[in-house]
């Protein structure tokens, strides 16, 4: 029986994916991390975690000793502004976007073969092609810095450079990983539904009611099936490949950088170490 761990898959996409992976493969299990440790979804394990929280997600991978035959890092924050910390004092966005997927999947037991999927997004463009003007350009610099509170002007900027880093992430972790261990980064497009602009009252009118109108946008049914092909599906292509929606494409120019996949990389294990 494969088991997979999932996190964020409590609403929205994710909770769609995890059925439709569940409905798909009656012998699939899954492990799902949240924040009250429970789930209503069949054959389906649930660990308490707040991945807010270095030590709490220590805690939650240390219950886990079955080696795994996959992950999904769905789960994810936009905060409204950068000056949140976690309790390790790190900024919210970065410490749950990038730190917690890092930390998990340094601590977690998986099989010689299995397949890693991280919900990144194409805010990591930074083009209003991508975005619609809604989400500033990633601004990144020095990864410890990223991880301070206020190092980012604005929330949405934070959101954007976070998910640049979960592609420089899979990137290093495709080059890491042992052969037979695949990483991917999956993109669901702009998706209403999911929350991420509910803190702002104009953001969420014209995320709701206008852009599910425009050609191009995903909606939540449909992006959780397309994340569950990524995780359970045909290999999608070459571990690091960045998964749009149904389909393998490039990644920014910007996302393809070794020195700094590597520099996140060291940053990551250096701010989550014991």
């Amino acid at each position: 029986m494969p088991t997979i761990l999932f996190t964020g898959a409590s609403r929205g996409l994710g909770a769609v994916a995890a059925r439709r992976m569940l409905d798909d493969d009656p012998g699939l299990r899954l492990i799902v991390l949240t924040r009250d440790g429970r789930t209503d979804l069949p054959r389906t394990t649930a660990i308490k975690a707040d991945l807010a929280s270095m030590e709490a997600v220590r805690r939650a991978a240390g219950q886990i000793t079955e080696p795994l035959d996959g992950f999904v890092g769905n789960a994810g924050v936009q905060m409204p502004t950068t000056r949140t910390a976690t309790p390790d004092g790190y900024e919210t966005t970065f410490a749950v976007n990038v730190l917690a997927n890092y930390l998990l999947l340094r601590l977690l037991p998986f099989k010689s073969r299995g397949r890693i999927v991280i919900t990144g997004s194409d805010s990591h463009f930074g083009t209003f092609r991508h975005t619609f003007g809604l989400v500033p350009a990633p601004t990144w610099t020095d990864p410890e810095r990223l991880a301070r509170p206020g190092t980012v002007r604005r929330g949405r900027g934070a959101y954007s450079t976070s998910k640049l880093g979960v592609l420089y992430l899979v990137h290093e972790l495709a080059r890491r990983l042992p052969e037979g261990l695949d990483a991917y980064t999956f993109n669901p497009g702009f998706t209403p539904g999911t929350g991420l602009v509910r803190y702002d009252r104009a953001g969420d009118v014209l995320w709701r009611r206008f852009l599910p109108l425009m050609p191009g946008v995903n909606t939540v049914e449909r992006a959780g099936h397309q994340l569950a092909k990524a995780a359970t599906g045909p290999r999608p292509g070459p571990s690091g490949a960045y998964i749009d929606r149904w389909e393998v494409v490039p990644s920014s120019d910007e996302s393809y950088d070794e020195a700094r996949e590597k520099e996140l990389y060291e940053a990551a294990a250096k701010l989550t170490a014991s």
